[in-house]
């Protein structure tokens, strides 16, 4: 059995780059699950374009 330390630069370069694409993917998910979340608890309403009325 090889142990980690004896891996080629190559070897430790594809785990470094499959470990930060799947932070990467998993903080997508959890971003795009909070924003679902928003959505839903506040009444499938945004503050973007809403227009404030004058009482006058």
């Amino acid at each position: 059995m090889t142990d980690i330390s004896d891996c080629p630069a190559r070897t430790w370069l594809a785990m470094t780059f499959l470990s930060v694409a799947g932070f990467l993917v998993l903080l997508v998910l959890v971003l795009a699950v909070a924003a679902l979340a928003r959505y839903v608890l506040t009444g499938r309403r945004t503050t973007i374009g809403r227009v404030h009325h004058d009482q006058r």
